[in-house]
């Protein structure tokens, strides 16, 4: 049976769960939502009515409004869905990235196969808390790159603490898993 947990669209091994999972940050929806807007609004406002004088067709200026009106809700739907189908998750045993509207693109790194975690900030990252997370691998993907991601300082710390969990929690096993065979080798003798 497959194993959906929270989240229908990844799948999660056994025993896996997920402790985190975040989109871009929200400007990167809402600065080129606006940039759309301003558009459409300057094509209602001047394009429209200009079309309509230059060419006199009878209905052509409302055909352009109607036009325009659904090419821009169409741009913002596909603005929103490129942005909330672009996902980071973490869980206790690798770290996905997921992404795409229809075709769909996952990536993932066991967190045991992580070399490097960077974090690159420019000044709008600074200003408003967000920026870049590059997570290096010893794996053959060599890298994940998540551009814009909230707060990758702490998506850093969240990813280096589960690192050290699964690490200490590995060893505990161990360590019990050896106890377990010396009792068993004393009470033998």
């Amino acid at each position: 049976t497959k194993n959906f947990h929270t989240n229908p669209s990844i799948f999660l091994l056994p025993g896996e769960k997920i402790v985190f999972k975040t989109n871009p940050h929200w400007l990167f929806i809402v600065i080129p939502a606006i940039a759309i807007f301003l558009f459409w609004l300057f094509y209602i406002l001047y394009a429209c009515p200009f079309l309509g004088i230059v060419i006199s067709i009878d209905g052509l200026e409302d055909f352009c409004y109607i036009i325009s009106s659904f090419a821009f809700f169409f741009l913002i739907l596909i603005l929103y869905l490129d942005w909330k189908f672009n996902r980071l998750y973490l869980t206790n045993l690798r770290l996905i990235k997921e992404r795409g509207i229809i075709g769909k693109r996952f990536m993932s790194i066991r967190l045991d196969n992580i070399e490097n975690i960077t974090c690159s900030f420019g000044i709008w990252g600074r200003i408003f808390g967000f920026g870049d997370l590059i997570i290096e691998s010893a794996g053959t993907y060599g890298k994940m790159v998540f551009e814009g991601m909230p707060k990758p300082k702490k998506i850093k710390w969240r990813i280096e603490k589960e690192r050290e969990f699964k690490k200490l929690f590995i060893s505990t096993i161990s360590v019990n898993i050896s106890v377990e065979k010396s009792k068993e080798a004393f009470l033998k003798d």
